[in-house]
C-alpha cells in the first residue's frame, strides 16, 4: 500500500468516527431542544467547532503511528502523474457533493429553513464529499484507473 493509499484509508476512518460522532451529538442536542432558540447557532456552533482541530490531530497521530508500525518496510513516497489523477478525481467528487449542499443551504434559507437546519446540511454535504472524495481516490488506487 502506498503513502497515498493509507492516506486515504486514514482519512476515510476519521472521517467516519468524527461524523459518525457529530451526528449522534447534533441529534442529542435536537432532542433536548437545545437547537431551538435564538442561541441556537451559537450552540450548534459551539458543537461542531472541534472536529476540524480533531481531524488534524488525529490524521497526524494515524500517520506517524502507520509510519512507525511500517517502519522496517519500502514504501513508495514520491508522487507522480497518476496520484495527481487521482487526487484531482476525488478532489471533484468533492467540490461537486458540497456545492450541491451549498445550493441546498441557498433554496432552504430562500424557502424558510432554519439557520441550524441550513448550517446542518451545508456541513452534511462538505462531510458526504470529503468522504466520496476519498472513497472515489482509494478506489482509483485500487482499480488503478
Amino acid at each position: 500500500m502506498s503513502h497515498q493509499e493509507r492516506a486515504s484509508v486514514v482519512a476515510i476512518v476519521i472521517c467516519l468516527l468524527l461524523n459518525g460522532y457529530v451526528s449522534v451529538r447534533l441529534w442529542q442536542l435536537y432532542e433536548s431542544g437545545a437547537l431551538s432558540g435564538e442561541n441556537a447557532p451559537m450552540v450548534w456552533a459551539q458543537s461542531i467547532a472541534w472536529v476540524v482541530p480533531a481531524a488534524i490531530v488525529l490524521t497526524i497521530v494515524s500517520n506517524i503511528g502507520f509510519a512507525i508500525a511500517s517502519k522496517g518496510r519500502k514504501q513508495k513516497t514520491n508522487i507522480d502523474e497518476r496520484d495527481h489523477l487521482y487526487r484531482s478525481r476525488g478532489m471533484c467528487v468533492t467540490l461537486f457533493v458540497f456545492a450541491l449542499g451549498f445550493i441546498g443551504l441557498l433554496i432552504g434559507l430562500a424557502t424558510g429553513w432554519s439557520v441550524v437546519i441550513s448550517l446542518t446540511l451545508l456541513y452534511a454535504s462538505a462531510a458526504l464529499g470529503d468522504l466520496l472524495g476519498q472513497c472515489v481516490r482509494l478506489a482509483s488506487y485500487r482499480i488503478g484507473y
